[in-house]
């Protein structure tokens, strides 16, 4: 097939997707601030630069559900030729008269979640990642053209209700029934708007064609602990057999990657079939994944109450992966929600076990002692305004997040966010407006924590970076006018006033 006909289906995303961000994933941040605080051109030479592409108008690395569709479309029998990982930049040789399907993978196209909060802190517009996505589904050999656009992906939710020129809404695994949804599409029949896909079992879930963006390798999907605004809790909980995350391994240190992150919604979980961690399992996994040679090894998410229960396991596993030799650290996104029992007790009964639920806050307090004295960055996560909170419970989340302010890592405060599909479905999100004194204080002490710790942190971020002196030096400068520009906001935050 001419590649000036475009291939049939072609799977892409927008640039503040297709990027490695030089190695540092927490520069992907940088696509929930507006044009007009951060430039496109900033954005681009110093945060969110373009993944590589091929000759062909492919893309070197690709997220990570993309690979996996991909993978899934070619093991249905579509050909090769009829199927592309584009790059958002070379559009024009993916896609032509012969396209009849764009499929778009995205984690936040129309910034409802951290963005939703910032936007209505600074009011300086919309964030890059709203921008760009509008842009690509709007794209002129779209416009042309006129295929079937597809999103998928973990934020493709928010689409829902919105009319930005989308065919299609696919919600859950792509793997199980986007290749079916591609057929009837192929074939002129019907598709409804919104699909939602089943669950795919592990040892199907497939291994990928090409390397993905952060190295990043799926060893199992969905969580046992039910946190009712979570939708990865929606999921049965699986793991996929070791080899094929080996094979996955193999694919991306093949295809260019040399650091290697192991994604599940907690990795003590893993060969696990209840509350206790397999250690013998987890440590196989990480030992084997190490034998292939990757420079560095980083997992995405743990569970704090795992790893309060297995700390002897973290310590193994660092002495496996060799923090604090081989390599200077090693980091995993955790989730403290909340320093309130009420609360956890109210959507998150599960959240502590098998600890005790009334605990949490000393919990939480061990775990970034034991990430300290091991060189583990936790970023972390609070959802601020979950229903039923009251200025109380905000008060002891402020004092346990005041508990740890000398630990290094990344503390990120979220205004509840209504996600579809989840128990909290249909209540109501968390607005500005709803803040109390007490939520901006709170806010105020994270962004504090954040920018005394940020320095440190691009340090130490360095090491798996691939930007050159000129980039760091302009990241160093970027943080120190960041540092001065934020003060007004945090000094008004910490007297219990709203930012503006």
């Amino acid at each position: 097939m001419s590649a000036s006909r475009g291939k049939k289906i072609v799977l892409t995303s927008d640039e503040t997707m297709m990027s490695s961000y030089y190695g540092g994933v927490m520069l992907g941040f940088a696509a929930i601030m507006p044009a007009s605080v951060l430039p496109d051109w900033i954005f681009r030479s110093f945060f969110c630069p373009p993944v590589p592409a091929r000759g062909d108008g492919s893309a070197q690395y690709a997220p990570c559900g993309m690979r996996k569709v991909e993978a899934a479309l070619l093991e249905a029998g579509y050909s090769r030729d009829d199927v592309m990982v584009a790059h958002p930049a070379h559009l024009e040789k993916a896609i032509g008269p012969d396209t009849k399907i764009v499929g778009i993978t995205h984690d936040d196209p129309m910034g409802k979640i951290a963005v939703r909060e910032l936007e209505d802190i600074i009011r300086r517009g919309p964030p890059h990642n709203r921008s760009k996505f509008l842009a690509l589904v709007n794209h002129p050999l779209l416009k042309k053209h006129k295929p079937r656009i597809v999103v998928g992906g973990n934020g493709s939710w928010e689409l829902i209700g919105e009319d930005v020129g989308v065919d299609h809404i696919y919600l859950g695994e792509g793997e199980s029934d986007f290749p079916e949804v591609c057929r009837k599409i192929l074939l002129g029949e019907t598709v409804p708007p919104v699909i939602r896909g089943t669950a795919v079992p592990a040892e199907r879930i497939p291994i990928n064609r090409g390397a993905t963006i952060g190295g990043i390798v799926e060893i199992g999907r969905g969580c046992w602990r039910g946190c009712a605004f979570c939708s990865p809790t929606m999921r049965t909980m699986r793991h996929r057999p070791m080899q094929n995350i080996l094979e996955d391994v193999r694919v991306n240190l093949a295809g260019g990657q040399r650091d290697i992150l192991l994604h599940c919604e907690d990795f003590f979980a893993y060969g696990s079939k209840g509350m206790h961690p397999a250690e013998e399992k987890v440590l196989e996994l990480v030992a084997n994944v190490m034998k292939l040679g990757p420079r560095t090894l980083d997992v995405s998410h743990l569970s704090l109450a795992a790893v309060h229960q297995s700390q002897g396991l973290l310590r193994k596993i660092s002495e496996v992966v060799g923090v604090g030799s081989n390599q200077k650290y090693m980091s995993a996104w955790i989730g403290i929600e909340t320093g309130s029992c009420r609360i956890l007790q109210m959507h998150m009964p599960r959240k502590a076990l098998p600890g005790d639920i009334g605990n949490w806050p000393e919990i939480v307090r061990d775990c970034y002692r034991l990430f300290d004295e091991e060189s583990w960055l936790p970023v972390a996560s609070l959802v601020l305004g979950l229903p039923g909170e009251t200025a109380s419970d905000v008060i002891k989340t402020t004092e346990l997040v005041e508990s740890l302010k000398d630990y290094t890592g990344l503390m990120l405060p979220l205004f509840f966010t209504t996600i579809a599909d989840t128990k909290l479905g249909g209540v109501r999100g968390f607005a500005k407006q709803d803040a109390l004194p007490e939520h901006w204080e709170l806010v105020g002490l994270c962004l504090e924590y954040n920018l005394r710790h940020l320095k440190k942190l691009h340090r130490l971020y360095s090491e798996r970076m691939t930007a050159g002196p000129a980039v760091h030096a302009a990241l160093t400068g970027i943080n120190l006018v960041a540092d001065i520009a934020l003060n007004k906001y945090l000094k008004r935050m910490k007297r219990g006033e709203a930012p503006n």
